[in-house]
């Protein structure tokens, strides 16, 4: 039986949207006859990382699930990455897959980290089998059904049928999670709202309109 491994890069304890899209792909794993598991990558940088490279050695796909922070990997997710590469399992015919949400907007603000994540792939000698880059994050919540991406679940079922066929992610996967969930600028109202009323619980809302460090323009001399 095929065992496939996610291992979830979100800090958050709890349920995370980069929970939510792993469990959504090794649910499908698991209903085409794969042994699933999934763990979190430890957020703290002295954790021993055995037991979880015990893990990555018996698996024949390891699903990297993550948010984007600042344009790149969380760094708890860079330093598992470094260790892996210096000391992890090595196993031959092993396939990597990456799956990357952002808080933007636009899915393209996860490509710097697919390109790492494909990099290391590379030098650590895993076979790269593809991914998928989400923007619009806070929108998934803890279920990818109940969001506005439940309309990519086919897609999700076709990643499912190629990975276990042996072959990468499709494109027209990535795709269908790479457009919008919802509008642009209902996103954004959303957004907008919750950091507002989130300040105003913490009476923090009128400095959210500060700009501290504008510099004005200088007066025109004669």
């Amino acid at each position: 039986m095929s065992r496939a491994l996610l291992l979830v890069g979100s800090p958050k304890p709890r349920k995370s949207a980069s929970r939510a899209i792993g469990d959504a792909l090794i649910s499908r794993l698991a209903a085409r006859g794969w042994e699933t598991l999934a763990e979190r990558i430890p957020t703290r940088f002295d954790a021993d990382l055995t037991s979880l490279f015990d893990l990555i050695a018996d698996a024949e796909l390891v699903v990297l699930s993550f948010p984007v922070y600042v344009d790149t990997l969380p760094a708890p997710v860079t330093r598992f990455l470094q260790e892996w590469s210096e000391s992890g399992p090595r196993r031959e015919g092993q396939r990597l897959v990456v799956l990357v949400q952002c808080g933007f907007p636009e899915s393209a603000h996860c490509a710097s980290s697919i390109e790492v994540c494909r990099n290391f792939a590379r030098a650590t000698a895993l076979e790269w089998a593809g991914s998928i880059a989400l923007g619009m994050g806070g929108s998934l919540g803890s279920s990818i059904e109940r969001s506005p991406f439940a309309r990519s679940l086919p897609a999700l079922d076709a990643a499912a049928d190629a990975l276990t066929a042996g072959v990468p992610i499709p494109e027209a996967t990535a795709e269908s999670f790479a457009r919008p969930g919802i509008p642009k600028w209902l996103y954004t109202t959303i957004g907008s709202a919750s950091w507002y009323l989130a300040a105003r619980k913490q009476r923090a809302d009128a400095p959210l309109r500060h700009r501290r460090y504008v510099q004005s323009a200088p007066k025109a001399t004669r």
